[in-house]
């Protein structure tokens, strides 16, 4: 009875253990200051010598002031926090990004595909959302839209690997600080993976309802 019990115990903790599992796995240290020069191993970096930890290692200045979005063809910029810009990420779970974007300008549709984000505007305000999966577990929400404009202190939530974007309909600079639950979330532009990537023109004519001449100019400006 003993040894049946002690299964059943066993048997619930994995379960809240796989309830509460966050993107990345848990640290078993507390700290491991990527050693990005060594390069990737299977999940993450492997750690600089504890010993050699700073307290400058856990501070990071590269989201304190607004990027130009002027130098972006849409208007808008993303400036990481990924555990390659901020090796003290490393096991740690999450990262950040901060969006600076001009009126009228744009931040790709996108996904994050190893991550959920947080958005919280800084200033200004944006029109932002995502798009539920075509063929999720629930029909009546097949491919539906929440979107709306977030302002100044707001926030809004962008599920793990749902399509999603930012666009400034107002007329100051927005900006924002986006948090998300990995070290290392991802990233994929919906246009540069699909004009940029090299599929088969044939395929993208027949996806869009383009013509060859149509497809040709989307390639020049993403396969660069």
């Amino acid at each position: 009875m003993k040894l049946l019990a002690a299964m059943i115990l066993a048997a619930g903790l994995l379960s809240a253990v796989h309830i509460v599992h966050a993107a990345d796995p848990d640290p078993l240290q507390d700290f491991c200051i990527a050693d990005i020069a060594a390069g990737p191993v299977s999940n993450g970096f492997p750690c600089k010598l504890p010993a050699l930890a700073s307290t400058d290692d856990f501070a990071f200045s590269g989201l304190a002031e607004a990027a130009d979005p002027s130098v972006s063809p849409t208007n808008g910029t993303a400036t990481l926090a990924f555990v390659r810009q901020w090796p003290a990420l490393n096991t740690q779970g999450l990262s950040l990004i901060r969006l600076d974007i001009n009126p009228g300008g744009i931040i790709f549709p996108h996904t994050h595909n190893l991550a959920t984000e947080i958005l919280y505007v800084l200033e200004g305000e944006m029109y932002t959302g995502f798009v539920t999966n075509n063929f999720g577990n629930d029909p009546t929400i097949s491919n539906k839209l929440y979107a709306k404009v977030v302002k100044k202190g707001e926030a809004f939530i962008f599920p793990r690997g749902l399509l999603h974007f930012q666009l400034n309909k107002g007329k100051v600079l927005a900006s924002s600080l986006n948090v998300l639950n990995s070290q290392n979330p991802g990233i994929q532009l919906m246009p540069s993976a699909l004009f940029g990537s090299g599929i088969d023109r044939e395929m993208l004519e027949k996806s869009f309802f383009m013509n060859e001449a149509q497809v040709a100019a989307l390639e020049n400006i993403f396969q660069q």
